[in-house]
């Protein structure tokens, strides 16, 4: 199986393996986008980074050695914008899964995510993955604005609560195929 690169690039942003040392700058960035919980149903993880970096945030039966976490760092500066963890043959082993991608607020609306995940999908069809996946929130308008608007805008289901209600969640998985 063939990972994505351990480092890459785009236009504005260097990509690479999350480091030990970036680990507490890594947490505050997901921290930050814990505002999500209040549309997917979850609760703040205060050790997400680390777990990430150690064991891997993995889907049933998964390995680490599959496992991204990788930051997204402006170039020409030390200063890390973002975060993105990866999975690479979940549920298939043609399938890419996208875990979690967060900006900084600071950078919101500058077209960043646009930018590395348009990359991404560039390495992803030249590495002959099949298919890409993501599972957003159903709640999470701006999200789904942001997949379906780069082309995962194929539903491959629906998980979570059966009906609407205040305190209940659920998700949707989004594809792309190559």
């Amino acid at each position: 199986m063939k990972l994505i690169p351990s480092v890459w690039e785009t236009r504005r942003i260097h990509i690479q393996d999350l480091r030990e040392s970036e680990i507490p700058v890594a947490q505050k960035i997901y921290e930050q986008g814990s505002y999500i919980h209040q549309w997917d149903g979850g609760s703040l993880d205060h050790d997400y980074a680390y777990r990430c970096f150690t064991d891997g945030d993995l889907p049933p039966n998964g390995t680490k050695e599959r496992y991204k976490i990788q930051v997204l760092t402006l170039k020409g500066t030390d200063t890390i914008v973002g975060i993105l963890t990866t999975y690479h043959g979940y549920p298939k082993a043609e399938t890419f899964y996208i875990n979690y991608l967060y900006i900084d607020k600071k950078y919101h609306k500058q077209g960043l995510g646009k930018e590395v995940i348009n990359e991404l999908l560039t390495i992803l069809r030249e590495s002959n993955f099949g298919e890409v996946r993501a599972s957003v929130a159903i709640k999470n308008w701006p999200a789904l604005r942001f997949w379906t608007g780069l082309g995962l805008n194929t539903i491959n289901g629906f998980y979570g609560d059966k009906e609407y209600k205040d305190d209940h969640y659920a998700d949707i998985e989004l594809i792309m195929n190559f």
